[in-house]
């Protein structure tokens, strides 16, 4: 299976977190809690999913000195032709026994991949133009599988965005639909520790009435 490269993220906080975005700034202050404080929680136990009302995530313990390759295997979308993200791996390093963390919908504003901490100041859609939103949809407008690097809190993350089209047609409803993808923590063919999000429909159907 050959892969994109889609760039590099960074965790000194020493947790990385795979996240939605449309209620990322808004969850947290409304339940008076940070997500890094969760995240830290979940990571502690060796990685999990994190979920309240709209908002879900999962995040995993990594090298804080350490920057993690992003990388993609796509295909083209039976719906509109052009490549769709169909797995999503960031290279952990070292090793780890396999583990389920949870599943995750492809939330239709896109999903962010980064350090806990610096999430923790992520300014969303409906506020002021310029938020970390605005640059993360700007920086992918020109990307042919619609990722946008970002600097949050002064460190490198990730923007994940899909075509709306597409979206519509292969992620529809999202997790009310029981369109949920796996995240886990396995070893790739080189027993390198990689973080995995099979985020492709033909592989995951929602279950039947």
């Amino acid at each position: 299976m050959d892969l994109v490269e889609l760039g590099m993220v960074a965790a000194p906080s020493g947790v990385l977190v795979l996240a939605t975005v449309g209620h990322l700034d808004y969850i947290w202050p409304s339940i008076g809690e940070r997500l890094s404080d969760r995240a830290a929680a979940v990571a502690a136990t060796g990685g999990g999913h994190i979920q309240e009302w709209l908002f879900e995530a999962v995040a995993v313990p990594v090298d804080p000195d350490r920057l993690l390759p992003v990388l993609a295997a796509t295909q083209p979308s039976p719906f509109f032709g052009e490549f769709a993200i169909t797995m999503l791996e960031v290279r952990l390093g070292g090793e780890s026994a396999g583990r389920l963390l949870g599943d995750l919908p492809a939330d239709r504003c896109g999903m962010v991949l980064g350090d806990a901490v610096a999430l923790d100041s992520w300014a969303g859609p409906s506020v002021e133009p310029g938020t970390d939103y605005d640059n993360f949809r700007r920086s992918a407008a020109n990307h042919p599988l619609h990722v946008g690097p970002v600097e949050v809190a002064g460190c490198p993350v990730l923007g994940i965005g899909w075509n709306e089209g597409d979206h519509s047609m292969r992620h529809r409803g999202e997790r009310a639909a029981g369109h949920v993808y796996p995240v886990t923590v396995t070893s790739d063919h080189s027993s390198r520790t990689v973080l995995r999000w099979d985020v492709d429909p033909a592989k995951v159907r929602p279950p039947t009435a």
